[in-house]
């Protein structure tokens, strides 16, 4: 596989000779683009410290989760557990017994427990005394932080690992007892659940509500545009009302980025664009269903579900169902929920700590922009604050601004390294979460991927890389992507189906396109290279299937 890497012109850059030996996939669905050279060296380090540490406490499968990055990709590869056969079923049991213990559990842990403590470093983060405080002082106190961005991240795992593993173990259950068909609607008892990303989505649709109950505002809104980081409207009597609205709800859901953990990337708060183009979008449709009504009606199609499959599993199965099921129905709400913190507002602030020693940088010579920070590397930072840095590091962005521009170009490879044993069973978390293993179509008209979410639509195809895209889309239309983030659920309410080139049927984009209704295929691999923009295609979530009409 590393010589397929070769023949795109993409040469793996090793750190460590040996992990050519270990097999690594690409993870497109968090990092579809080159990444900056500070979330290379600050973010990726402290999320395989953390993931790792996580993964030992709770006894999985793997060893650890390593990040690597080459050209500026991320690829991850999680290092199966070696031993006898004693030791791998003692450990192997030894998960079950924690799913068991913490899932029971992990929602309302997360809220009372991790959540706050989450919250607590993000304000420490916030508090430090950043103008008052020497450059060398401030890169050293940053430089460490790196240290407290790996215990967020061991959170992130020790919260979401126990449901997930509990879903593994209950598609196991039913796909035994009731046959392999009847797995895929086993995931519709996992939706209707309030979470933060359906809530983001309601505020916005509320917030056109509010516009649409003010004669000509809904037009003043489609014509305002953001300047200098704020929202400008039209001349209109409640203009200045509606910025306030808008204001408010950027405090409480600006604190994300298009894109996942990349502390290069603008908030909403500095740049609140994509939220005001979501807004435009649920304006422009005047057949919007309430997401309120569509949530409802989702919880009581789970509800239906969760009697129909009670009804029809054997009589000694039933305890086994009842006790499963609110294990496996907390995935959903602490997926999204802790993203909403951790993936989000947690780098948010990351880079807005950083942003202050790029500040710095800027007046005393050292950088040309604040945002230059982000391409020096976490190496760099400690050697400002040891006071061995050179005097600039113009030349040396100027350069990696370039490489990373170059990184863009490239093909990159979706796994490199040595291939695993073909005997070796799949990963569970890399085939259901990361949507990896399968074998792209190679017929230009038709499009093969995971299942992810039932049902068919036919409609025009809008490929949509990036956020600041979405007003490509209209009412109706097939959002065709490489993948979504929270940040992208408004997004949901205005399409008629999604085709996700990464993710799997327990990825983000499955669980709220089954939340929306949503025909969905995911881990297409080739969607966005494959399917023409403005192409007709019809789509069948059912079966993974997508075809290209015309």
């Amino acid at each position: 596989m590393s010589g397929s890497a070769m023949t795109h012109g993409f040469t793996p850059q090793w750190l460590d000779p040996d992990d050519a030996n270990a097999f690594w996939f690409r993870d497109v669905m968090h990092f579809p683009a080159p990444i900056t050279p500070l979330t290379a060296t600050f973010f990726q380090p402290a999320f395989s410290r953390g993931a790792s540490a996580a993964i030992s406490r709770l006894s999985m499968p793997i060893t650890r989760l390593t990040a690597s990055v080459h050209n500026g990709y991320v690829y991850l590869n999680p290092s199966p557990f070696q031993g006898d056969e004693t030791t791998t079923r003692a450990r192997f049991a030894e998960m079950q017994r924690l799913t068991m213990e913490l899932g029971a559990t992990v929602l309302q842990d997360w809220y009372n427990i991790f959540e706050p403590r989450v919250l607590a470093l993000a304000t420490e983060l916030m508090s430090f005394d950043y103008a008052g405080a020497s450059t060398r002082d401030m890169a050293r106190y940053l430089h460490a932080s790196q240290d407290t961005m790996a215990e967020v991240w061991d959170i992130h795992m020790r919260v979401n690992i126990p449901p997930m593993n509990a879903v593994f173990g209950f598609e196991e259950f039913i796909g035994q007892t009731l046959g392999d068909g009847a797995v895929s609607e086993s995931r519709g008892l996992l939706q209707g659940f309030d979470n933060r990303s359906l809530a983001l989505g309601h505020a916005l649709w509320e917030l056109s509500q509010w516009v649409r109950g003010h004669d000509g505002l809904a037009a003043a809104v489609a014509g305002a545009a953001v300047r200098q980081g704020r929202v400008v409207l039209p001349p209109h009597p409640v203009a200045a009302e509606f910025v306030a609205r808008m204001s408010d709800f950027l405090e409480t859901y600006g604190w994300r980025s298009d894109v996942f953990a990349e502390l290069g990337h603008p908030s909403w708060r500095e740049d609140p664009a994509t939220a005001l183009t979501q807004l435009k979008g649920f304006l422009a449709d005047e057949a919007a269903r309430s997401p309120y009504a569509r949530q409802a009606a989702e919880r009581e199609a789970r509800m239906r579900l969760e009697q129909d499959f009670a009804a029809r599993l054997p009589e000694p199965a039933r305890p086994v169902f009842h006790a499963m099921l609110p294990l496996v129905q907390q995935y959903v709400p602490v997926a999204e929920d802790h993203n909403f913190t951790i993936d989000q507002k947690y780098t948010v602030v990351t880079r807005e700590a950083f942003l202050n020693l790029g500040r710095r940088l800027v007046q005393e010579g050292h950088v040309a922009d604040a945002d230059d920070i982000f391409y020096l590397t976490h190496d760099e930072i400690g050697a400002i604050a040891d006071g061995h840095a050179p005097a600039s590091f113009v030349a040396t962005v100027a350069r990696r601004r370039a490489d990373r521009a170059a990184q863009s170009r490239l093909q990159s490879p979706p796994f490199i390294g040595t291939p695993p044993p073909a005997d070796m069973p799949p990963d569970p978390v890399a085939t259901k979460f990361f949507g990896v293993g399968l074998q792209p179509s190679d017929n230009p008209k038709v499009v093969t991927g995971h299942p992810a979410s039932p049902g068919r639509a036919t409609g025009i195809a809008r490929i949509v890389r990036s956020l600041d895209q979405a007003h490509k889309l209209t009412p109706g239309d097939i959002l065709v992507c490489q993948m979504t983030m929270p940040a992208w659920t408004p997004l949901f309410a205005q399409v008629s189906a999604v085709v996700a080139d990464s993710g799997g049927v327990l990825s983000h984009c499955a669980i709220v396109a089954r939340e929306y209704g949503l025909p969905c295929v995911a881990g297409t691999v080739n969607g966005t290279s494959v399917i023409p923009d403005g192409a007709r295609i019809h789509v069948n979530g059912s079966t993974g299937l997508v075809q290209v009409l015309d």
